[in-house]
């Protein structure tokens, strides 16, 4: 019940809203890592497949005794886009939101939040990471953890912008082993030109984790064996009215 209230919340909000477009589909502050992922999921699941050619790697059929320490993931093709602008608070944005379908070693959902320096992207301009979360979901498990370090790169013309981001990870399961730590990296692409049609930009990239296992006797933070992606029946009615409002701002903002 609690993740639909929030579902819910994010629908309210973003219909009443006044606020820059998009900003109020993010999700809410203290959203645990799986209540982002199931958003993130319900919003994929209305975007056109991903080409046939591309494919999912199977999760393992049962949990390995340990998890292998390096993982490398990539957006789907299509399958990546921005959902929310995020805010601005004096030389920072705050909130900026990207979700994307994962395929490779940990096959799922990845939604993420950045916020970075200076506020606004631009000609030739280069965005630097400050902060931020990210959660990675699927029937493997939950990792998640924070952004460190990083910068966006925008060309000429403010089309197109080079990523290249550090990541931390704080904890999750893989395969029910937990994960007390590591780092990763994502490096991909930032693409503004959709805006040109009233759609929202789309990313791309490829993800590199590495991890470390906690003791089995240590403490596991709760909820983060893999949450299910799938809603209650009403959250998922509400799906489709968040997709129209998320376009009906985009055409208004035009």
């Amino acid at each position: 019940m609690e993740r639909l209230f929030l579902l819910v919340a994010l629908v309210v909000a973003m219909l009443t809203g006044t606020g820059p477009a998009l900003a109020q589909v993010a999700p809410p502050a203290g959203a645990s890592p799986a209540d982002r992922c199931a958003l993130a999921a319900s919003i994929l699941e209305q975007l056109p497949p991903a080409p046939t050619g591309v494919a999912s790697a199977t999760p393992p059929a049962t949990p390995a005794a340990a998890p292998p320490t390096s993982y490398a993931d990539e957006v789907a093709t299509g399958r990546g886009i921005e959902i929310s602008a995020g805010t601005i608070s004096g030389d920072t944005r705050l909130g900026a939101t990207f979700i994307g379908e994962m395929a490779g070693d940990l096959p799922g959902v990845l939604i993420a939040s950045t916020n970075y320096t200076p506020p606004s992207p631009g000609p030739g301009v280069t965005n630097n990471i400050v902060g931020g979360e990210w959660a990675l979901c699927g029937p493997w498990g939950t990792v998640f953890g924070t952004f460190t370090s990083g910068k966006v790169q925008w060309n000429a013309d403010e089309s197109l912008a080079d990523i290249a981001v550090g990541m931390s990870v704080l904890g999750g399961s893989v395969n029910g082993v937990p994960v007390s730590g590591g780092n990763g990296t994502f490096g991909g692409i930032l693409d503004h030109r959709p805006l040109a049609q009233r759609l929202p930009p789309t990313v791309s990239g490829a993800l590199q984790l590495q991890t470390s296992g906690a003791p089995t006797t240590g403490l596991v933070l709760p909820g983060t064996g893999g949450p299910s992606l799938v809603l209650p029946a009403v959250a998922l009615l509400l799906v489709p009215v968040l997709l129209v409002s998320l376009l009906q701002r985009f055409s208004a903002g035009s």
